[in-house]
């Protein structure tokens, strides 16, 4: 006999849903424990400590109104202080990712950042605590002074401050972290994630997470009002935290074995990311959002392939819904869901005297009305305003009636305050496990003590720390050639004018003013060329950006030159046409002086000269100049011949071009984090494999510039003919200017 049912129906799924996972982690590993041989030692500014001290007590005054009694200073604003509070959180938090930089540990930025947000929530807890210590012993001195009047306005006051603590601890403490989180939009996030990578940034919602602030994250009123659901924690009580869960997870594993798949260990993870993610709620079971937007699409008249298909995710949606409503009101959920909702206008009118879980009762269970009601009576003179039940029986009335359309709307509503509750309870979890591997160390004994045992972290302001000048450690050099000089001064001469002046104007003197932007200075200037060098000092990771900047510095001359071209056409004057070559060496460069001449000797100055030339035998190539690129490099040599030396024996077209030796961009790579992308394109008639490389540096002053990084493979040629022979495992870097490349190299990765 045909089962009709199975032809006609056809269980939930959830094959062909891109669910987003969340998994909350924030790892410390590789850090050194501190003298309690537990924890990691912490010593934050002194600076930051006092200004975060003062920061909050403006806002505790703001929410509490109690300047007078915390003795503040009427001078002092808030947002003069939020500004100061900034600056030097900013300042300290800059120092740690030169720190984490310095010792090759980006993990050290993180520690400095949780660092920073146990600090403020430990000022919060012990500033608003301390003003209920204020108030107590003010009521006290007024009680032995006799002033009963005062002492009873007091301790109102302090009734008041103890009753709202769990809501005024979070308002507190979300504008005070919401000025932590514009410190990271305003730029820091920038330079962390230069140095360290998008991995390295902590979310807002981890730290601006209202669970972290809460003196009470189960108390009823707060549920409802910052999640609008209600969960409780004790054993007893049926819609528990970790029921609600294991809810949830049965009904997807459940799901998961119709699908065939096997319900392992594995899935459950995955559960467990699906439910941190509020916008799978959507995904899985609004079926009334799907309908209503294929409703809209019918009216423009869309695309009949997307309006079925629309047609198809809301019936899959709905049956999804309609198998988590079934669990959930087997389990004892949907009653207490609804009447959840139902209340949710009016509740704030009987919540105090009653909880929110009392109300919910009375909708559900006629049983418990009558001791309700006699309880509200009892109360009413002591809370000064009518408490009828009248709108508690109306409630309990509708709650009757409601269907069962209505009720999974409820679900979804539901799901969507469980998953977000889910995703802020697991990223509130992982923080205070982190935070309590942090000891915030303040006492001189304990910090001389971590830091003679080498097991400090310290985080400073500048003027806190001791700066002494560096020995270099490593060096960059950049030379720029001039193309066809000698024939520019002849041609100059002829008609009468100054080769000198042309050159001092059009490319030395607009190069040197741009030197400080960039941390470097120069080494060498003659009549067709300009030597530069960047620096990097032992124990100052803030300038280990030397290939980097060099690399920003080589793209600016090229566009100073550029644009002096552009004019110097106009007067019909020559142009100039540069190449330029950038040349990375991992150590200090030797020195020399002539009277007070300091002469430096470095192998990279004569790479450099080499990356920065153009054969004359190439150049003679047009097809080269009429390529996407500036700069293309040639072996003519074999590869037993190539072996045998350490030369660079390249061919060279470098016209206009700027090329970067590859121990450079190896330690570029090092310096900022940069983003791939491959394509292909025509060299002399062959294909060539390109792979473009992209990422941000800080100049000096905190501008950030972006980089584009063309890496090719150098091609053997026949050097009489220059027919490729093959393409070899070496590779050369052109720091791209080509601004219609770069626009789609940074479109293509953004």
């Amino acid at each position: 006999m045909i089962n009709l049912s199975k032809l006609f129906f056809r269980p939930p799924t959830l094959q062909g849903l891109s669910l987003k996972p969340f998994l909350a982690s924030l790892p410390l590993e590789g850090l050194k424990t501190g003298v309690d041989n537990v924890r990691c030692d912490v010593h934050l500014s002194d600076g930051l400590h006092k200004t975060a001290h003062n920061f909050v007590l403006l806002f505790l005054a703001k929410h509490t109104r109690a300047e007078e009694i915390l003795n503040l200073d009427k001078s002092v604003s808030l947002s003069d202080e939020k500004e100061q509070f900034k600056r030097l959180s900013t300042e300290v938090l800059i120092d740690a990712v030169n720190k984490a930089k310095l010792r090759d540990q980006p993990v050290i930025n993180t520690l400095a950042q949780v660092a920073v947000i146990k600090l403020l929530l430990k000022e919060i807890r012990d500033s608003y605590d301390n003003l209920l210590d204020i108030y107590g012993n003010a009521v006290r001195e007024y009680q032995i002074a006799s002033e009963l009047e005062k002492a009873i306005s007091m301790k109102n006051q302090l009734s008041n401050l103890t009753q709202q603590k769990n809501i005024l601890l979070c308002a507190i403490s979300r504008e005070i972290f919401q000025s932590l989180s514009e410190i990271y939009h305003q730029g820091l996030n920038e330079i962390i994630r230069s140095n360290f990578g998008d991995e390295a940034i902590i979310p807002d919602d981890v730290f601006l997470n209202p669970l972290l602030f809460a003196e009470n994250p189960s108390d009823n009123v707060f549920m409802i009002e910052e999640y609008d659901i209600l969960i409780e924690y004790r054993e007893e009580d049926p819609d528990k935290y970790q029921a609600l869960k294991d809810t949830v997870s049965k009904a997807f594993s459940e799901i998961n074995d119709k699908d065939g798949a096997k319900s392992d260990e594995t899935f459950r993870e995955k559960v467990n990311e699906w439910i941190g993610s509020v916008d799978n709620v959507d995904i899985l079971f609004n079926h009334f959002q799907t309908l209503h937007l294929m409703q809209q699409l019918k009216k423009k008249k869309g695309d009949k392939k997307q309006i079925k298909a629309m047609k198809e995710e809301a019936v899959a949606q709905e049956k999804r819904l309609d198998f988590f409503y079934k669990k959930f009101r087997q389990e004892g959920f949907m009653q207490r869901i609804a009447a959840l909702y139902e209340m949710r206008l009016f509740y704030s009118e009987y919540c105090p005297p009653l909880v929110p879980q009392v109300i919910v009762q009375y909708m559900i269970v006629p049983s418990s009305r009558k001791a309700v009601r006699q309880r509200l009576k009892r109360l009413r003179g002591f809370y000064g305003k009518t408490l009828s039940s009248e709108k508690l029986d109306m409630a309990a009335m509708r709650y009757k009636k409601i269907g069962n359309r209505v009720k999974k709307a409820y679900l979804i509503r539901f799901l969507k305050a469980f998953f977000r509750y889910h995703h802020d309870f697991q990223c509130a979890e992982m923080l205070r496990n982190v935070i309590n591997t942090i000891n915030l160390v303040t006492e001189e004994k304990i910090i001389r003590l971590s830091k003679a045992n080498n097991t400090l972290y310290e985080f400073l302001l500048n003027q806190e720390q001791d700066f002494e000048e560096k020995p270099i450690i490593r060096h960059v050099i950049i030379k720029a050639d001039v193309r066809g000089s000698t024939d520019i001064t002849h041609r100059m001469i002829e008609r009468k004018l100054n080769p000198a002046s042309y050159f001092s104007l059009n490319l030395f003197d607009p190069i040197t003013k741009i030197l400080g932007v960039y941390d470097a200075s120069k080494v060498f200037v003659e009549g067709d060329a300009i030597i530069l060098s960047v620096f990097e000092h032992e124990e100052t990771p803030e300038g280990w950006y030397s290939v980097a900047r060099a690399c920003g510095l080589a793209m600016k001359m090229r566009s100073i030159v550029q644009q002096y071209n552009t004019r110097n056409q106009e007067y019909q004057l020559p142009i100039i046409e540069i190449g330029i070559g950038i040349s990375f060496k991992d150590g200090a460069p030797l020195f020399l002086f002539d009277g007070s001449n300091r002469i430096m000797i470095s192998s990279a100055i004569n790479l450099a000269d080499r990356l920065s030339g153009c054969s004359s035998a190439v150049r003679k190539k047009s097809e080269l100049g009429k390529g996407h690129f500036n700069l293309y490099v040639f072996q003519t040599l074999s590869e037993e011949e190539m072996s045998k030396t350490a030369d660079d024996l390249f061919l060279r077209y470098n016209v206009n071009g700027i090329e970067l030796n590859p121990s450079g961009f190896k330690k570029l790579a090092q310096e900022i984090a940069m983003k791939s992308i491959s394509a292909t394109t025509a060299t002399l008639g062959t294909s060539e494999r390109n792979t473009f490389y992209v990422g941000k540096f800080p100049t000096v002053h905190g501008q950030y510039q972006s980089l584009v990084i063309r890496e090719a493979p150098v091609p053997q040629i026949n050097p009489d003919t220059f027919e490729i022979i093959k393409i070899t495992h070496r590779n050369y870097y052109e720091v791209c200017t080509n601004p219609k490349i770069c626009e789609q190299v940074m479109n293509t990765l953004k």
